[in-house]
């Protein structure tokens, strides 16, 4: 399970089909977590975690935490405003080792974001041997609400909502964070309990998924999150000749009047006219995450001066932008649903037979029995007009006495 987090400042199935639903442990399983940053519309997010080798990024006075990405001047992104979210404690129960805590960036809509447990970099899934609380990952972060951006109008995009968002996904899947991510919010301890989910549909003429590999350039599994991406990335180049920042590929960056003047109207226009030109079907199998969510408040009365003076700040202020969230799976199964076909031939003969038995007392012999009536009453008619032919073909030519008569006559 892959869970991405940004914080915010600002398919049908078939009518003859059946579902079924069932339930298998499984040894292990596998949690990811994607994190992001405070940010208004087209900020970029700062990774608030311990960074790998190769970001780009200082270092602050705390054990391997990254301050601002570093970008280069050359890169568009830079002009984006630079906010972050600090991870001030991390707490990770996943093996008896417990693993240092690393995540990746990656770019979406909010800007900036961070995905823990990716698998990706050669680096091998995380894996837990333990369900329920205390068993996952827990985290602890500072929001800074100060580094808001102000609120001086309305626009589309304009939020006023302080908190983070998460998402949480499989390992295939690309982040979506915008459309599919859950809110967490200040001043509370949010609990995430997950449950895996997989799901198998059937493909036409039962149902209507997609069985075909995905053609894209981006993306090598097929989900509907990498198929929306991709479409909207194509439409966006063909028509704007740039990509958006949390777009793939290797189009240049939409600068800012660009984005004014023909990607955002772009993007809405595609949002009116998705069925158009974004056709994506739902994939024959996919895993998803179910999810019970449950708050605490924080700090208490009790811990807001000890968490105060531990973290140099005031009591307000911790009220204001601290909150901790622990994501854990809350048993090692998973849920099985699957489509199946609720009508097959068998079943078809089956009930015909059964019918005929419980109405009229029939059965296949009964059938047989009546196939080999009509044959035998068919073999006894065509044998029977055979015979009548043949009997006349034997027989002479029968004259009468004045043709005798005739005859004779004609003799002498």
């Amino acid at each position: 399970m892959k869970v991405t987090a940004s914080s915010s400042s600002s398919s049908s199935s078939s009518s003859s089909s059946s579902y079924s639903s069932s339930s298998s442990s499984v040894g292990t399983n596998s949690l990811v977590i994607k994190l992001a940053c405070n940010q208004e519309p087209g900020a970029v997010h700062h990774h608030s975690s311990r960074c790998p080798a190769s970001s780009r990024s200082t270092r602050t006075s705390g054990p391997g935490l990254c301050s601002r990405v570093d970008l280069q001047s050359s890169d568009y992104r830079d002009q984006f405003k630079l906010k972050r979210a600090v991870i001030i404690s991390t707490a990770l129960r996943y093996n008896s080792f417990r693993p240092k805590l690393a995540c990746g960036s990656v770019f979406t809509r909010y800007g900036k974001c961070y995905t823990f447990n990716a698998g990706g970099d050669g680096r091998p899934p995380l894996l837990t041997t333990k369900g329920g609380m205390g068993n996952g990952l827990e985290l602890m972060l500072d929001i800074q609400q100060d580094e808001y951006l102000p609120v001086w109008g309305e626009t589309d995009e304009t939020s006023f909502e302080a908190g983070i968002k998460v998402q949480i996904h499989s390992q295939d899947e690309p982040s979506f964070i915008d459309q599919l991510g859950f809110g967490v919010a200040p001043g509370f301890q949010t609990f995430v309990s997950c449950q895996e989910q997989r799901l198998i549909y059937l493909p036409p003429p039962w149902g209507d998924c997609k069985v075909t590999p995905m053609d894209s350039d981006f993306f090598d599994t097929y989900s509907i999150t990498a198929c929306r991406i991709d479409c909207e990335t194509r439409y966006l180049v063909d028509n704007c000749n740039c990509r958006m920042v949390h777009m793939p590929g290797d189009a240049p960056y939409c600068t800012p009047e660009l984005y004014k003047e023909c990607a955002d109207p772009a993007l809405d226009f595609l949002v009116e006219r998705d069925n158009d030109f974004c056709v994506c079907e739902t994939p024959c199998n996919m895993t998803r995450y179910s999810k019970e969510l449950s708050f605490v408040k924080i700090p208490s009365k009790a811990s807001a001066k000890y968490l105060a003076k531990k973290y140099n700040k005031s009591e307000q202020y911790i009220k204001e932008n601290l909150l901790v969230l622990d994501i854990f799976f809350e048993a090692l199964n998973y849920e099985t649903i699957e489509q199946k076909k609720a009508y097959e031939v068998a079943g078809l003969l089956g009930d015909i037979g059964g019918q005929m038995g419980l109405f009229i007392g029939a059965s296949i012999l009964t059938i047989l029995e009546l196939f080999d009536y009509f044959y035998e009453v068919i073999k006894y008619k065509l044998c029977r007009c055979s015979d009548k032919k043949h009997n006349n073909a034997d027989q002479g030519t029968v004259l009468s006495l004045d043709d005798v008569k005739c005859h004779v006559s004609n003799f002498h």
